[in-house]
Formats: C-alpha cells, sequence, structure tokens
C-alpha cells in the first residue's frame, strides 16, 4: 500500500513494466525476516513520488533497533534522505575500488562532491562537482521551435488532456511527475510515434530517445553512432559530447556488451548526433551516477544552447531537472486513470508545484549547493510550507 502497488499483485512479473517491478523487489526484499537488507539503486524506474515513499519504507526497516540496511544509490536527495551514514567508493573503474570508513551524511555526500577525503589527504578526482546557487535564468527566447494545441489521447480506462504550449529554440522544457500519468505518451506525440485524438503538434524533425534501453546484438557503439548521423564525425562532437561522456574507450565495445549506464550514455549520444529541430529525451538519468548525471545535463544543456534547437526532457531526479530544466511541464492527476498537465511555467512554480505534491521541501547545501530534503516536521520545513516555497530557498 505505501509503494502504491496493491493493484500489481494479480498481474503476472513479465508483464511489469521498470518502475513495477522495482516496487516489487523492494517489497520482496523488506518482507523478509533479515537481520541486513541490501539494496542496489532502489530509485532506478521510479517517479519522484515513489521515490521518496520507497525511501521511507526502507528507512522504516531499522525502526525497531534491531536491524541494519545497506543501499548503493546515485540519485543524491534520496540518498540523503534515507542514510544515516555514508561510506565513499573510489578508484578506477574496471580496475579497482576503495571503501573508506563511515562518514557522517553530509560531510561523506560532500567529501564525494569536492573529490578530496580530508582525513586521508587524498585527492582521488581532480575536479569538484559543482552546482550554481542560482541556475542562470534563460532570457527568453523569442523564436519558437514547435507548438502543440490543447491535445488529448484516450485508451481503455485512460485519458491525457495536455494544454496549449510551445517549445523555444535554446530551452530545455523539462518535465516531471509520478508514473502513470502518461509523460512518455505526450513524448511520443511530441515524437511523431503517437497521434492525438484530439488537437494536433506542429510537425518537426525529431531525435528522440525512448525510456526503455535496448541493444543490437552485433553492432559497436563507433558503428551505432556513425548511422546516427554525420555529426559523430566532427571536432565538435568529439569533444563536447563522446569525451564529455568518457564514451571514447566504449568505442569499439558491442551495445550488448554494455552496462545500463554505459548503454544509457551511448543511447543520448545517438540522439543528440541525428539532425534534428528537437530532440526529445526520456529518463537521461537512469542507471547514470552521480558524476556522470551531471556530464549528462551539461552535455545536454550545452547543446541545446549551442545548436539552437529545442529540447524536451522527462526525469524524476530533482538535483538534474534543477541544473538543467529552463521551464518545466508537471504532470498531474490519477496514474493509470487519467493524466492532466500544468504548465509550461517558470522551472520554481513547476518545482514548487512537484514538491507540493510529495509534501517535502527543499533547500541548498551551504558549502555545495546541492539540492536536500529538510527533514519532515522541522523548523525550515515548517517555515517553508508556511510560505508555500517547498523549493530551495
Amino acid at each position: 500500500k505505501l509503494l502504491d502497488a496493491t493493484q500489481l499483485l494479480e498481474k503476472d512479473l513479465h508483464d511489469l513494466s521498470g518502475g513495477e517491478l522495482q516496487k516489487i523487489a523492494i517489497v520482496a526484499a523488506s518482507v523478509k525476516n533479515a537481520d541486513v537488507y541490501y539494496f542496489d539503486e532502489p530509485s532506478s524506474f521510479l517517479d519522484i513520488t515513489s521515490r521518496i515513499a520507497a525511501a521511507r519504507l526502507i528507512k522504516s526497516l531499522t525502526a525497531d533497533g534491531q536491524r541494519s540496511v545497506l543501499v548503493v544509490e546515485h540519485d543524491l536527495a534520496t540518498l540523503d534522505y534515507i542514510s544515516d551514514e555514508i561510506q565513499i567508493v573510489y578508484g578506477k573503474q574496471a580496475c579497482y575500488g576503495v571503501f573508506t570508513p563511515t562518514k557522517a551524511v553530509r560531510r561523506g555526500i560532500n567529501e564525494y562532491l569536492n573529490g578530496y577525503l580530508a582525513e586521508d589527504n587524498i585527492r582521488f578526482r581532480d575536479y569538484q562537482i559543482k552546482f550554481s546557487r542560482n541556475p542562470v535564468a534563460m532570457t527568453g527566447s523569442t523564436h519558437v521551435m514547435a507548438t502543440f494545441s490543447e491535445v488529448m489521447k484516450t485508451y481503455p480506462g485512460f485519458s491525457l488532456v495536455v494544454q496549449p504550449g510551445k517549445i523555444f529554440v535554446g530551452e530545455v522544457l523539462g518535465i516531471m511527475g509520478a508514473n502513470g500519468l502518461g509523460k512518455s505518451t505526450f513524448l511520443k506525440m511530441v515524437a511523431g510515434i503517437l497521434k492525438p485524438d484530439r488537437g494536433e503538434i506542429t510537425p518537426v524533425n525529431i531525435s528522440y530517445k525512448p525510456q526503455q534501453l535496448s541493444s543490437e546484438e552485433d553492432v559497436d557503439v563507433q558503428s551505432y553512432l556513425k548511422a546516427c548521423g554525420a555529426q559523430f564525425s566532427s571536432g565538435w562532437y568529439a569533444q563536447n559530447i563522446l569525451e564529455k561522456l568518457n564514451i571514447q574507450p566504449l568505442l569499439q565495445h558491442k551495445l550488448s556488451y554494455l552496462s545500463g549506464g554505459e548503454l544509457q550514455k551511448v543511447l543520448v549520444a545517438g540522439c543528440l548526433s541525428r539532425d534534428a529541430d528537437v530532440f526529445v529525451l526520456d529518463e537521461p538519468s537512469a542507471f547514470i551516477d552521480v558524476e556522470d548525471r551531471l556530464h549528462i545535463a551539461e552535455v545536454i544543456k550545452d547543446f541545446t544552447e549551442t545548436k539552437k534547437v529545442g529540447c524536451v526532457v522527462v526525469d524524476h531526479d530533482v538535483q538534474f531537472m534543477d541544473y538543467l530544466a529552463d521551464k518545466m511541464i508537471v504532470f498531474e492527476g490519477t496514474p493509470a486513470v487519467e493524466g492532466r498537465v500544468f504548465g509550461p511555467c517558470g522551472k520554481e512554480e513547476g518545482m514548487n508545484r512537484v514538491l507540493k505534491m510529495l509534501e517535502i521541501t527543499f533547500r541548498k547545501d551551504k558549502e555545495t549547493n546541492r539540492a536536500r530534503i529538510n527533514k519532515p516536521g522541522s523548523q525550515l520545513d515548517t517555515e517553508q510550507k508556511s510560505t508555500g516555497k517547498y523549493y530551495y530557498v
């Protein structure tokens, strides 16, 4: 009930979506009588609503003081919210890894972002991961790349209504909301894969990265990217996409041999390789670690501004969307029954609306400027809710 999964009990496991299967896996681990519980990336595939619910469920397992939980997680906000202690893992990919002793949560996350362990005088990364205190707001392009009227799409038992909107040149339109409200359906209509039952979307040249990751058995990364578009051969592409996403070491690897995170980066690069006016990406941060999430956000944002194109991104990572989005669309309604849309609107207004639905507030860490969830009922949580400022202050 806590994970809103009771309606899944009669379904076959093979028929479940990634998010639904993740919920069942979390429940299956939680109901066992154990001394220690392990959760490996529990937020993957989950929408922002379910991430908070899953975090609360996992935290409750230790409420009696008799049991322990170990969590591996890349979503910093979820990691911050769920943890009592932090261990940093650093090293060289595919070579070696080192676990530090446990640290206080804020200190551990901040040391990871800084790339420096003060107690051991060890620098394990030659740069810091930084978040802007006040993300630069777009001045507002007047060049419209695509438009959509009020759009409706219906299926048996489900309906989606989207208010009119525009996609501007050089602007990233972020989309957030619970699963089952029609976000991916809307993206498929923008991409021309689905046709709306009512209304229309201005036909433009679209490049689309779907939510589900798929690979071809006998295709290597270089051949795949070359087939996506001519940009692969340009110096700009090599420097600003392949290098920033650390894809060059993977070029000779078969797509089918890549990990989930590696495949995600390659598919994002492939989407950005195509000759298009609007680029549509569904959950590009899934399976990606903290460092690469910020790299992907930087790549998408720089690409959108430099190439003078429009971009639409669906994602559930608040920190990722905070960095990336210029404007937002918020999906609301009843999952698997009806979806409706608020926006497009400014990022602050959109984030406030999302966080209010979750009944959580965010603040900015004073040292690193990363978004942090306030402890429920704390003074800052109470103050922000009373003023309606659920988004960080």
